[in-house]
C-alpha cells in the first residue's frame, strides 16, 4: 500500500507540473497576443489619423474644384487645361492668321507688325 502511495503522488506531481508548464505557456501567449494588439491598435490608431488627413486633403481639393467651377468663365489661357488648340500668336493675345493670310514676302505675323508699330521710332 506503501508504494501505491507513493506512485500516486508521483503522479500528482507530475499532474502539477504538467499544469504549471502549462499556465507558463498559456501566460507568455498571452503576453505576446496583449503586444500584438497593442501594436495593432497603434496600427489602427495612425490609419485612422492617416485618412482623417486624407478626408481634409479630399474636402480641400472639392472647395478648391467647387470654386474653380464657380468662377465665370474667362479667356482660354486662363484655364491650362484649355489649351490644346492655342497657336503660338494666341499666347500672344492675338488671333493667329493661316499661312494664306500672309502676303508675300510677310513673314512676321500680325502680333509681330502691332509690336513693331509700338515700339519708339530710333532716332535717326
Amino acid at each position: 500500500m506503501n508504494e501505491r502511495l507513493q506512485r500516486n503522488a508521483i503522479l500528482q506531481e507530475a499532474k502539477i507540473k504538467a499544469i504549471q508548464e502549462s499556465c507558463a505557456q498559456l501566460s507568455k501567449a498571452s503576453e505576446e497576443t496583449k503586444t500584438r494588439l497593442n501594436q495593432v491598435f497603434e496600427k489602427q490608431h495612425h490609419c485612422k489619423r492617416d485618412r482623417d488627413c486624407l478626408d481634409q486633403d479630399i474636402n480641400k481639393l472639392i472647395n478648391v474644384y467647387q470654386n474653380m467651377k464657380n468662377q465665370p468663365q474667362g479667356h482660354a489661357l486662363d484655364d491650362p487645361y484649355q489649351q490644346e488648340d492655342l497657336k503660338p500668336d494666341d499666347l500672344l493675345g492675338n488671333k493667329a492668321r493661316s499661312p494664306s493670310q500672309y502676303q508675300d514676302g510677310d513673314d512676321m505675323s500680325y502680333s509681330e507688325k502691332e509690336a513693331l508699330k509700338k515700339l519708339p521710332e530710333a532716332s535717326s
